[in-house]
């Protein structure tokens, strides 16, 4: 997943900067990790030694070290290769399609959309690739990381280079996961990876089929780990009742992982399906904050009035107007932290401001903001979700407008698909929501009649 990889990155560099004077002091550690060479020359010995091959595969996946060619550390490359580890991958589950050890670091390699690198020579990891394919060989060409500055994100620029040619991948992920529940039908395992593929390849009922019946074969600790792919299917499609189940059982679970399941990340979710849950507080540090706020608004002078954007446009002032829309869109623009969209209901508000000015395409914008975070990221690493810190769940009235602005601009398929999302995921939410559904349903039924 792109935030996994991302929070792995970070970590990787931050063990960077903290081993550096470490390694001087614990010469007796390994760093960099033992080479996979020898699991390469275990199976050019014996192709046919599937233990090799599956360890081969796992060393390559977590083998981070890249080397310098000649000592020249401004062209470094990957010390192990994917290609061999995914070809020799390949070998093992050819003949005999239940061998599990080597599907994990198969389907890793497969689903991977970069690559993290760390060095030795220069005692960095700050280095990632993406992930390309041509043919039978993975190529992963090492580029050094710029983040959170003025120029393009490496990250993002790496993923978006992986998810342009990774059809071919995804369809053979499918397919390997295919074949082996086919004669492990009870396992869950390949239930998990089939699921996996298909969300990937945009097969979103499907995959909330397969990643379902993983749920129903696993564990209670497997499914805790399928949460977030099984939440993201299930909004995919549009399956509201479902997503306030799992997210009740979640927020009932005594052994739930609060650093990846965390409460305002539930809370999120449940705004994304149409019920307002604030995450819980402890009640004494609430108090002391309010004590903190209402002391500054005390000795805080007045703020001058102001009339909003609306008062304007009713008294005919649009240029205010206009100066005041800009102003607010210039604090609006989709902030990255580290690499994470955030949007807010104030989005929503500055595209109804574009509509009364007459605006349609500042509003679309606004509104493409709006989607642009669930369409980059997993929804485990979307902050905020639909929630944000609002009173009030939003999104569905963003959606709503969205088909409304599909149905003015002659996309009566894409308004269709919009206003059958609000059904389906505010459907059975909280009654204050109820009238944005039943718009929905009502320009839905109007849409199938023209």
């Amino acid at each position: 997943m792109i935030g996994f990889r991302i929070v792995r990155s970070h970590c990787i560099m931050w063990l960077t900067a903290l081993w550096t004077p470490l390694a001087r002091e614990l010469p007796a550690v390994q760093w960099p990790a033992p080479s996979c060479a020898r699991y390469e020359a275990a199976v050019r010995a014996n192709p046919g030694n599937l233990d090799a091959a599956s360890r081969l595969g796992r060393c390559a996946i977590d083998d981070y070290e890249m080397v310098a060619p000649d000592g020249d550390s401004t062209r470094l490359r990957f010390r192990s290769s994917w290609s061999i580890a995914l070809r020799a991958l390949r070998h093992a589950v050819g003949p005999d399609p239940s061998y599990a050890p080597a599907y994990r670091p198969l389907f890793d390699i497969l689903f991977a959309e970069t690559r993290d690198g760390c060095s030795a020579v220069t005692a960095e990891c700050r280095h990632v690739s993406p992930v390309l394919r041509s043919g039978d060989t993975v190529i992963t060409i090492p580029r050094l990381v710029h983040q959170n500055g003025p120029g393009p994100d490496t990250y993002v620029e790496a993923i978006r280079e992986s998810r342009a040619v990774r059809h071919a991948s995804l369809i053979e992920a499918r397919d390997l996961a295919l074949r082996w529940a086919g004669v492990a039908p009870n396992n869950r395992q390949p239930h998990e990876y089939l699921g996996r593929a298909f969300l990937r390849l945009g097969g979103n009922e499907a995959a909330a089929a397969e990643l379902e019946r993983a749920a129903t074969l696993g564990t209670r600790e497997s499914r805790r780990g399928l949460f977030w792919e099984r939440i993201e299917a299930l909004v995919r499609s549009d399956r509201g009742e479902d997503v306030r189940r799992l997210i009740d059982e979640a927020s009932g679970d005594p052994g739930r992982d609060t650093a990846r399941v965390g409460g305002y990340q539930l809370a999120g979710l449940n705004a994304l399906v149409g019920r307002l849950r604030p995450p819980p507080v402890d009640s004494a540090r609430a108090r002391e904050a309010r004590a903190r706020l209402d002391s500054m608004i005390r000795n805080s002078p007045p703020s001058p009035p102001t009339k909003g954007i609306m008062d304007l446009l009713k008294e005919g002032d649009s240029v205010e107007a206009r100066r005041r829309l800009t102003e607010m869109d210039s604090t609006l623009a989709p902030r990255r932290v580290s690499t994470f969209l955030t949007v807010r209901s104030f989005h929503l508000e500055s595209a109804t401001y574009h509509l009364a000015l007459g605006d349609t395409a500042g509003a679309e914008a606004r509104l493409a903001e709006i989607e642009q975070p669930f369409g980059e990221y997993p929804f485990e690493f979307s902050i905020g979700l639909g929630y944000g810190g609002d009173p009030q769940p939003w999104l569905g009235r963003a959606w709503l407008l969205s088909g409304d602005l599909a149905v003015a601009r002659h996309r009566p398929e894409e308004a269709a698909r919009i206003y059958r999302r609000v059904a389906g995921l505010w459907g059975g939410g909280d009654p204050d929501v109820q009238p944005v559904v039943n718009q929905a349903r009502a320009k839905l039924a109007a849409l199938s009649q023209r």
